[in-house]
């Protein structure tokens, strides 16, 4: 009697688990099969893993991300009020990076300025708030250091929405060249 009572009962599943004691991805070779002669899935994260003749992950492909990074700030001599007085204005440098790629764009204050007004004004969801205006101290060293950080944290926040990565506002305002403007057109 005992015999075919574990006769009808289905063998437990056997979870794997890493030396961590974290559970190991499950899956069956069928899931794994789509037609090609090595075995691939897409990971949680976007990039394409191919496993091995053992099972072993190995990642093909990174999931490609924005990064930008402070570059140099520049003093630039400026006219204003129909060019009578002339004045100094800070380029703020920055380095952006898509994948392998990288490219170098400098921008005034009043450029993000228009940028933010067009962003709100198209989508109404600001990024991260822009550093306040000023008229004066605009050359103060430490004042232009704190700007830039904050310039920089607001591309990046802009970077990381994929509503605003898709907008013609932001990749002219980040100079992205016509190939990275086309794998983020086709999600890549």
């Amino acid at each position: 009697l005992h015999d075919m009572a574990s006769a009808d009962e289905k063998p437990k599943k056997k979870y794997t688990r890493n030396p961590e004691g974290e559970a190991q991805a499950q899956w069956r070779e069928e899931d794994l099969d789509f037609g090609g002669k090595k075995k691939q899935m897409i990971g949680s994260e976007g990039q394409i893993i191919e496993l091995d003749e053992n099972g072993k992950q190995m990642v093909l492909e990174e999931k490609k991300s924005f990064k930008c990074v402070i570059g140099k700030t520049v003093q630039k001599e400026g006219k204003w009020m129909m060019d009578m007085l002339s004045t100094e204005y800070t380029v703020f440098g920055f380095t952006v990076t898509f994948g392998k790629q990288s490219w170098e764009i400098g921008k005034r204050y009043s450029d993000f300025d228009k940028l933010d007004n067009r962003l709100n004004d198209k989508f109404g969801l600001p990024p991260i708030g822009l550093p306040p205006k000023k008229w004066f101290g605009l050359n103060d060293d430490e004042l232009i250091q704190t700007r830039h950080k904050m310039l920089n944290e607001y591309i990046k926040d802009c970077l990381k929405r994929p509503v605003l990565i898709h907008s013609r506002e932001l990749q002219d305002f980040v100079e992205m060249p016509p190939e990275v403007v086309e794998a983020v057109n086709k999600g890549k």
